[in-house]
């Protein structure tokens, strides 16, 4: 079997999901309201047969309705009624899919909070190879509502003599049962660094260049040469900061840094920083979608239109009558 043909559409269309909803639910309702129309155009054709249309309108002919006339009236309502209860299905279907899509995009208010450890950092505690010190290095998280939809870090006046021994880790509040990420290891090549600052963002141009400058960058992990000791959870070699997307940001966050060969060390003199962004309820409607001006008067216009075609009393009690007529009509043509 062959694989489709795809035509390209030109131009490209490009909506966001708040563009989107909008579009789907007007869709749904111009089709609720063809359905209306069409059941109004059921509802006078049974008026026609059984004569009790607004007068001077049209009147049936011949005059006299017989039981063939309602049992193909019967026939063809009923096969309307039929496609327009099916179509009301796949529209139901329709308008719960948008509803999940509005509840898996709804809006928040986003909120960026620093946390920041801003004790200096010894790569390695001692020598030249082993583990930093402090091992690991803790930020405390506490006070966020919400979870968490992207973490960055930002490591402060780093400098060594072969950055490449470095290799760090952050570690989430869910400790080492949950997710980890290596922000950098083996990166940056031989040559001396000092005080550069480095932001790790997923969302950055680039990883770790060689050699390293101040700048945002990818976590880059280009191999683990040595060992994370005990507490340290064993490294998934996971180098996306979104795998704590979602989680509940509070908690200890923990920094692991090794440096994985001799003859060379290095500090973190400004410590380490957490900026985390999480997402907040908000309370800006569906999507954030703003009613228009003058939308309640509208309402009310349209009910009060509609209250008044309503039938009053004396058109009800006039169909009744014809329908006796018509009945009766029935009954003495199949004495």
């Amino acid at each position: 079997m062959s694989n489709p043909n795809i035509p390209n559409i030109t131009p490209t269309i490009s909506l966001s999901v708040g563009q989107t909803v909008p579009l789907l639910l007007g869709s749904i309702a111009l089709e609720e309201l063809a359905l209306a129309h069409l059941l109004n155009a059921e509802a006078e054709k049974l008026q026609f047969v059984l004569g009790t249309l607004t007068p001077a309108r049209t009147t049936f002919s011949p005059a006299t309705v017989s039981l063939t006339n309602l049992f193909t009236l019967d026939t063809s309502v009923q096969r309307t009624l039929r496609d327009v209860i099916k179509k009301e299905m796949l529209l139901e279907f329709k308008f719960e899919n948008v509803l999940d899509l509005v509840a898996a995009t709804a809006t928040c208010t986003t909120r960026t909070t620093t946390f920041s450890n801003t004790t200096p950092i010894l790569i390695p505690a001692e020598g030249t190879e082993g583990p930093a010190a402090p091992y690991p290095s803790p930020i405390v998280v506490s006070g966020l509502t919400g979870s968490i939809i992207q973490v960055t870090v930002t490591f402060n006046n780093l400098s060594h003599t072969f950055p490449a021994d470095i290799s760090a880790m952050l570690v989430g509040p869910a400790g080492n049962t949950g997710p980890n990420t290596i922000l950098m290891s083996s990166a940056g090549g031989g040559t001396d660094i000092n005080n550069v600052t480095l932001t790790f963002d997923d969302n950055a141009a680039t990883t770790v260049p060689t050699p390293i400058v101040s700048g945002t960058y990818r976590p880059t992990n280009n191999g683990i040469f040595g060992t994370y000791p005990p507490p340290a959870p064993a490294p998934s070699g996971n180098t996306l900061l979104s795998v704590f997307n979602g989680m509940d940001p509070n908690g200890v966050w923990n920094l692991y840094i090794i440096d994985q060969a001799l003859a060379d060390s290095g500090i973190m003199a400004g410590g380490w920083e957490l900026h985390i962004t999480t997402c907040e309820t908000g309370d800006a409607g569906l999507l954030g979608l703003a009613r228009p001006a003058g939308f309640e008067d509208t309402v009310q216009q349209l009910l009060q239109k509609f209250h008044a075609t309503q039938p009053t009393e004396e058109d009800k009690n006039g169909k009744a009558a014809k329908m006796e007529i018509l009945l009766q009509q029935m009954k003495e043509q199949n004495e």
